[in-house]
């Protein structure tokens, strides 16, 4: 070879900059122009960031079969309505995330749901899900007795996570719920198939760009308000923009045609054949940067770093 370089794909929404998740980079393939903003801004210096929508956006398809056996499942049990939950793993210091205690209560609450409501189903997705049953801890005679039910459904599956995507939970249930507004990849991989998706906000993360979806419509600060909400979708009495992602949907994935992964895949087989051919580092990255560029708009390829950074000084 020729040349060599570095490339990074985004594996998780961030609608926050930070230092800490700061990247210098040849090449970065991230979701959106609100991923490549929120790069700039954090400190990052990439010389080619190329849009290519949601990295696991194939993943939907693919996902309907499983899908729609759990929601027939349940349906068999008397289910009429199915709601998704994810979860957003437990801290041992609730100081640095989701504790313990707050992950037993959100279980609880939705758990008792379900004994409560004969009508209702639940599919639990939880982040790891290894560990779940010794985190929940008081909590597990109840999530036996849910499952006993046949209307809820644990995704268990996966290692160290959960190996099962998101939108497999989320494309089995009429609503998904996602317990975290400071992540929220699972709740935009739901919301990207179409899925109705509500954020409940327990931490007060407003300087999220996903309160421009609206508190009482798609975030909610407790479970007692969601759950009212949820309520009047079922009688058909929905709040206005109830679940719904429309007002930054473009701001997550400019595509959302399932294709990210292979536009990301042919930016680098591009990069592949520009060196197979004896072009540098610089020669190959420019080639392939036209190339993606006259296929999918001179707006998906951008300089991410920071204002002032004297190796872009005309960056945004």
């Amino acid at each position: 070879r020729s040349g060599a370089l570095l490339a990074v794909d985004q594996r998780s929404f961030d609608g926050n900059p930070s230092a800490q998740t700061a990247v210098t980079a040849d090449l970065a393939f991230g979701f959106s122009h609100l991923s490549a903003a929120v790069e700039a801004r954090s400190g990052s210096v990439i010389d080619y960031y190329v849009i290519t929508g949601y990295l696991g956006d194939h993943r939907a398809a693919l996902a309907k079969p499983a899908a729609k056996h759990i929601r027939d499942a349940l349906r068999e049990h008397g289910a009429e309505f199915v709601v998704a939950y994810f979860d957003e793993g437990t801290f041992p210091d609730p100081r640095w995330g989701v504790g313990a205690q707050r992950t037993q209560s959100n279980y609880a609450f939705l758990l008792e749901r379900v004994l409560a409501e004969p009508g209702l189903g639940l599919v639990l997705k939880p982040k790891t899900p290894r560990t779940l049953r010794a985190r929940l801890g008081p909590v597990v005679p109840l999530l036996e007795r849910a499952l006993a039910t046949g209307r809820c459904s644990i995704m268990e599956e996966g290692v160290l996570q959960g190996s099962v995507p998101p939108v497999q939970a989320a494309l089995a249930a009429d609503v998904a719920i996602h317990e975290s507004v400071a992540s929220g990849t699972a709740a935009m991989e739901a919301a990207l198939a179409g899925v109705p998706t509500l954020l409940i906000d327990h931490d007060g993360w407003t300087i999220s760009p996903l309160y421009r979806l609206g508190v009482g419509s798609v975030i909610f600060n407790d479970w007692q308000h969601l759950w009212a909400a949820l309520a009047a979708a079922r009688r058909n009495a929905r709040p206005e923009g109830f679940g719904d992602w429309a007002p930054v949907i473009d701001d997550l994935d400019p595509y959302r045609d399932g294709r990210a992964a292979e536009r990301m895949g042919t930016f680098l087989e591009w990069l592949m054949e520009s060196f197979d051919r004896g072009d540098d580092r610089d020669r190959a990255l420019a080639s392939a940067a036209q190339r993606y560029a006259d296929a999918w708009g001179a707006d998906k390829i951008i300089r991410a770093a920071p204002a002032s950074h004297p190796r872009y000084p005309a960056a945004a």
